[in-house]
């Protein structure tokens, strides 16, 4: 399997629309056409890998949301070994994802991230951080 870059590295790798800027304790990405901070998110699913995959190649968030999310019990956000990687700013200025499947407990990247163009009103509902 090839190996896909992480979703903040792959951010940070188009200098013209993000930067870093480091922290005492990390980094924060910045968006710079907003100037807001990228935050970063995540989303685990009961579905198989391969139909977050699908679901993710199709370019449609809306197929990605229709999936199965992980849930405890009392139906509140549990993990799983399949997992949709998120990274957004607040404003909805851009939206994107990266499908991530752990594998003997090791977190493997299966897909590039992308970006997903007007689909930012869907993070509130994907991102299980927030």
């Amino acid at each position: 399997m090839p190996e896909f870059p992480e979703l903040t590295d792959w951010l940070t790798a188009q200098p013209e629309l993000f930067e870093t800027k480091k922290k005492l304790f990390g980094k924060s990405v910045i968006h710079k056409p907003s100037g807001e901070k990228v935050v970063e998110g995540y989303r685990y699913f009961r579905s198989s890998i391969d139909e977050l995959t699908a679901a993710f190649e199709s370019g449609d968030l809306a197929a990605v949301q229709a999936l199965e999310y992980a849930l405890d019990e009392d139906g509140d956000p549990d993990t799983s070994a399949v997992a949709l990687l998120l990274a957004y700013t607040k404003n909805g200025a851009f939206l994107a994802a990266q499908p991530e499947e752990y594998q003997d407990y090791v977190p493997v990247r299966v897909r590039e991230p992308r970006f997903f163009p007007g689909s930012v009103a869907l993070v509130d509902e994907l991102d299980q951080t927030s």
